[in-house]
């Protein structure tokens, strides 16, 4: 069977794609470079991307930057709220910020930006284990009909500290009961 010839890549193709793409997710600039640099080694069947469509691309993720289709600052604040919220502690929000390209400066804005950042008391990675103690079940979010032992608790904890969660933060947090932990959420939200 032979196979189908592909279009040829144009600068005309490269906007529609990136337009189909940011009509669809919320992407950084460089974020955007990498998904428009996929397709032309999908549509070309090379690895290698020559200097004329490297050019290309970098003149289309300019000209959506230039038109307000993406902006790093919004996309790092939303994102690393929507971490927050979906229980990721403040390491693993800059990991992921780092992945999609975002300048270091923007990563520790929005992460200074982030609920709890401002308050002594509660940090964001508090905000961020109730969420993931409700997520998971865990801690005063358990089931109510069973009876756990010591080896649940100290399970629950080693769960926590591979999701990237201090020692400390894992104990505090675990030890809270549900009303505390709903005014912690209360926070992110």
């Amino acid at each position: 069977m032979e196979k189908k010839k592909q279009k040829p890549v144009t600068e005309a193709y490269l906007e529609r794609a990136a337009l189909h793409y940011l009509g669809r997710f919320m992407s950084s600039k460089a974020n955007l470079v990498q998904v428009l640099s996929r397709k032309v080694q999908r549509r070309t069947d090379s690895f290698d991307i020559d200097s004329e469509h490297r050019d290309w691309i970098v003149s289309v993720a300019d000209k959506c930057e230039r038109l307000g289709y993406i902006n790093d600052a919004t996309y790092a604040a939303t994102r690393a709220e929507a971490l927050l919220r979906r229980g990721k502690p403040g390491r693993m929000i800059q990991q992921d910020l780092r992945h999609k390209g975002i300048d270091p400066d923007l990563i520790d804005q929005a992460i200074t930006a982030l609920p709890g950042a401002e308050e002594d008391s509660i940090s964001a990675d508090e905000i961020a284990a109730a969420a993931y103690l409700k997520r998971r079940g865990f801690g005063a979010y358990r089931r109510t009909d069973r009876t756990y032992g010591p080896e649940k608790h100290e399970k629950e904890i080693a769960s926590m500290a591979r999701a990237g969660f201090s020692y400390d933060v894992c104990k505090r947090i675990l030890n809270l009961t549900r009303d505390e932990l709903e005014i912690l959420l209360s926070h992110a939200r």
